[in-house]
């Protein structure tokens, strides 16, 4: 069941009963009542921004919006800069799915990107929740909702969500902090990134919160973008309650079988099915391929999923 642009509910068929190795879908193939947003278009001035000092750099998104970013920073400035997009696909989906008037969840936020997409989109009406728990991106993706005006919509968190409250270690590797973590790496892991990068990681303690406690008194949400470097299963089951009771929610997370032990990965899916979640695999094309084995889907090194019930 999904909500039209008037909010009512519509029933669609049993699309989601699809086997994995069905046509793949488009979203309005999905859900009729969604417009799907064109292809993202580059920026028109490449590389146009201002330095402002102190490793920040400001430039223009694909949407005309501003945001600051990390000058130093090697995943997610290059491509902003440049083309004014990052994820094109997961931007597309994000646009497509997000109505005035949503609840829109940012987990993993880094410099605010989705968090200003959503803010565009949600906007009048709706609301942004922002989590992000590194010290260096935490006050940028504050400045982006300020500067596009989304502050009085936004509800910013300097945590890492989790199923546990208290504080723990985010490794966090210069240039490369979108990639930062509060999972356990093997000394062999990190010996490795820090010879392929050239640079020695540091730990930061950063603070803890299940998202159940501190959305307790938000009715649902809409739409969840979570990308937490293979923390993902602890955030979801510390995220049942709100999860429940959004029954019209959409959520597009980031999967790595690879990070996670097999039980881990195997767990966290049957945890998205008993909520009523149907899984799709999001192709980088844009299209939704219907996921039925998990087994199967474990073997995939990388995957964006997107999440929905019927």
């Amino acid at each position: 069941m999904c909500r039209s642009p008037s909010g009512t509910a519509r029933h669609f068929p049993r699309l989601f009963d699809m086997p994995s190795d069905g046509p793949k879908l488009r979203l309005s193939d999905l859900f009729p009542d969604f417009s799907e947003a064109p292809a993202l278009q580059r920026k028109d001035d490449p590389f146009a921004g201002s330095y402002l000092g102190d490793g920040v750099f400001l430039t223009k998104l694909w949407s005309r919006h501003l945001v600051k970013l990390l000058a130093r920073d090697t995943i997610v400035a290059p491509h902003i800069i440049e083309l004014g997009y990052i994820e094109p696909h997961i931007s597309r989906l994000l646009v497509s799915l997000t109505q005035p008037g949503d609840v829109f969840v940012d987990v993993g936020a880094n410099i605010g990107y989705y968090s200003v997409l959503g803010g565009w989109r949600a906007w009048p009406g709706g609301e942004i929740w922002a989590f992000e728990p590194h010290p260096r991106l935490f006050p940028l993706l504050s400045d982006n909702l300020v500067i596009n005006g989304y502050a009085a919509i936004a509800h910013r968190h300097r945590v890492a969500l989790s199923d546990k409250t208290g504080a723990a270690p985010l490794r966090t590797f210069e240039g490369y902090e979108a990639t930062s973590t509060i999972r356990t790496l093997s000394p062999a892991f990190v010996q490795e990134a820090d010879r392929q990068t050239g640079k020695t990681s540091r730990m930061l303690e950063v603070e803890l919160a299940r998202l159940d406690d501190v959305m307790r008194d938000v009715p649902e949400i809409h739409v969840l973008k979570i990308d937490a470097e293979g923390h993902e299963p602890a955030i979801v089951r510390g995220a049942q309650e709100i999860l429940a009771r959004s029954r019209q929610l959409k959520i597009v997370m980031e999967f790595v079988p690879p990070i996670m032990a097999r039980d881990e990965a195997l767990a966290h899916l049957q945890l998205l099915r008993d909520l009523g979640f149907s899984i799709f695999r999001l192709e980088s094309d844009g299209h939704l391929t219907p996921q039925r084995d998990d087994n199967a889907l474990i073997q995939i090194e990388f995957s964006d999923l997107f999440l929905t019930r019927r």
